[in-house]
C-alpha cells in the first residue's frame, strides 16, 4: 500500500474543517488507487464526488494514470501493441488488459488436377472470453481431367492464407486450356475485439493451407495478430 493511496473521492462542503490525510490526498493531485476495484467503489457513494468525465486517477497495480471519457476509464498515453502467431498457440493478456482486438486469416484452398481431392484450408479462431471468433479456410480447386503437361505450380505463402495455383496448363481440349489459372480459394478474414481477462491464457489457432491435390499445390498457412492497449 502506498503513502498516497486512497480509498474514496470526497465532495466537499462549504465550511468543513479538512482532516489532514484529506489534505495530504489533496496535494498528490490526482486520487491513487490499488486497483481497479477500489478506484470503482470511490465514487458515487455518500460524501464522494460524482464521477464526472474529465476525472483522473492513478493505479498502483499497473502504474498507469487513467481519465474518464464520461463513459469508461481509459489509460493516458497508451501503447498498441501487437502480438503475431504464425502457429497456434496461446494468447496472455497482461496486467491490466481486457480487451483485446484479433486479426484473424485462415488458411487458403489447395488445388490438384484429375479430379483429385483438395483440401480446404484449416479454420483460424480466437477463444475470447465471450466466445470463440473464427475465420473458415478457404475451398480447394481442381480440374476435370487428365493433363498432358504443366506450366509453373505455386503454392500459397506461408502465413498468407492464399490458395494454392497452377498456371498454364495444357489438357487436350478436355479441361483447362494453356494460359489458363487454377487456384484455391483464399481464407477468410475477421477483424474481430472481444473482452479477456488479465493473466489469463486464450487459445489461439492457425488454420493450415489446404492440402494439395494430383499435380497440384497446397494453399497458404492462416495467421492471427492480436492488438490490445497498455
Amino acid at each position: 500500500m502506498g503513502a498516497n493511496q486512497q480509498t474514496s473521492v470526497p465532495a466537499f462542503t462549504s465550511g468543513q474543517v479538512l482532516t489532514a490525510q484529506q489534505q495530504t490526498e489533496i496535494n498528490t493531485g490526482v486520487p491513487v488507487f490499488a486497483t481497479t476495484v477500489e478506484r470503482d467503489a470511490a465514487f458515487g457513494g455518500a460524501g464522494e464526488k460524482t464521477l464526472a468525465e474529465g476525472q483522473l486517477c492513478y493505479l498502483e497495480d499497473t502504474n498507469k494514470v487513467q481519465y474518464y471519457d464520461g463513459a469508461a476509464w481509459a489509460n493516458l498515453g497508451s501503447v498498441t501493441n501487437v502480438e503475431a502467431f504464425t502457429a497456434s498457440g496461446t494468447f496472455t493478456p497482461p496486467a491490466g488488459v481486457t480487451y483485446a482486438i484479433a486479426h484473424i486469416r485462415a488458411g487458403g484452398g489447395g488445388t490438384g488436377l484429375s479430379s483429385s481431392a483438395t483440401g480446404t484450408g484449416g479454420t483460424s479462431s480466437v477463444a475470447f472470453a465471450g466466445g470463440t471468433i473464427s475465420a473458415i479456410g478457404g475451398l480447394g480447386q481442381s480440374s476435370a481431367g487428365t493433363t498432358s503437361s504443366l506450366g509453373s505450380n505455386k503454392a500459397g505463402t506461408v502465413n498468407s492464407g492464399q490458395g494454392g495455383k497452377i498456371v498454364a496448363v495444357t489438357n487436350g481440349g478436355t479441361s483447362l486450356q494453356a494460359n489458363d489459372d487454377l487456384e484455391g480459394l483464399a481464407g477468410a478474414y475477421i477483424v474481430a475485439g472481444g473482452a479477456v481477462t488479465p493473466a489469463v491464457g486464450i487459445t489461439v489457432t492457425v488454420g493450415a493451407g489446404g492440402t494439395a491435390g494430383t499435380s497440384g499445390t497446397t494453399g497458404g498457412s492462416g495467421y492471427v495478430w492480436i492488438e490490445y492497449q497498455v
